[in-house]
């Protein structure tokens, strides 16, 4: 190694006395200038002249007055920092790769999980809005159960009032009956018996009436208190479902935000790798 870079040294200082001379550097006549080398060395080295030829000259031309000893070892030590500066850039360039990989598995990673919570968000979307409308359709049968009971109940009420009307008209008849004469005729007789028969039935179908109004309006009471339930229900089932959208959207624009930031990321650690 070391003999081929006297070999170098060399060929430059050989190339720069026959630049100097007016005669154009070749593999030749470097060789028969330092008598000695191999044409392959040679050539490499001469190269080298070539390419670093023009940097010499501007460097002597910026300082003229340096001798020639000063402005070698300043290319030597400028050379040497370029490399460093080179390895050093590398170095840096390595570790920003590494360090982008590393953030491009993290963000792949967060936006796994990211996408498992906004279907785990929606899914329980979904459960609450079917809980919601499950609750809707049984306040809709509640509301038709207590329809049809008070509609029962408008009816038993009128017919229950009718009977006691004609009951009334029965007392009447049969009180007006009663103060006759005892020569009434016979028809009359059977009017009054027929009258009285018509009561203590009217009066059976009262009490079976006013029974099933009784039971009809507890039926009501009851089907109003399953009604007002289920709608407190359902309002409540109703907050909870909008809080949840309201917690939904909050977490969807957090999750949005950082989608967007790891899809930059990601496009940023393909650039630079």
């Amino acid at each position: 190694m070391p003999k081929k870079s006297d070999t170098r040294e060399k060929v430059f200082a050989a190339a720069d006395l026959l630049l100097q001379e007016g005669t154009r550097p070749t593999q030749q006549n470097v060789r028969d200038r330092i008598g000695s080398g191999s044409i392959t060395t040679i050539n490499s080295a001469l190269n080298t002249w070539w390419s670093t030829l023009s940097d010499r000259i501007n460097r002597k031309d910026q300082h003229p007055e340096l001798p020639e000893p000063v402005i070698s070892a300043a290319n030597k030590l400028w050379d040497q920092a370029l490399a460093y500066a080179h390895h050093s850039f590398k170095n840096e360039r390595d570790e920003v790769a590494d360090i982008l990989l590393s953030r491009k598995a993290e963000n792949l990673e967060q936006l796994e999980q990211l996408r498992a919570t906004v279907d785990q968000l929606q899914q329980q979307n979904m459960t609450l809005r079917a809980q919601s409308d499950s609750l809707n359709e049984q306040c809709r049968d509640a509301q038709q159960k207590l329809l049809a009971s008070e509609t029962l109940l408008i009816r038993a009420t009128s017919e229950r009032d009718e009977i006691k009307r004609e009951n009334k008209q029965l007392k009447i008849i049969q009180r007006d009956s009663a103060s006759l004469v005892p020569t009434a005729s016979l028809d009359s007789s059977d009017l009054l018996l027929d009258a009285k028969v018509e009561l203590k039935v009217n009066i059976i179908k009262i009490k079976s009436l006013e029974s099933s109004l009784k039971s009809k309006e507890e039926e009501c009471a009851y089907l109003k208190d399953q009604l007002l339930s289920k709608e407190r229900a359902a309002m409540q089932q109703q907050h909870r479902l909008e809080l949840v959208v309201a917690q939904q959207d909050a977490r969807y624009d957090d999750a949005l935000k950082a989608l967007t930031d790891c899809k930059h990321e990601l496009s940023l650690a393909k650039s630079m790798s």
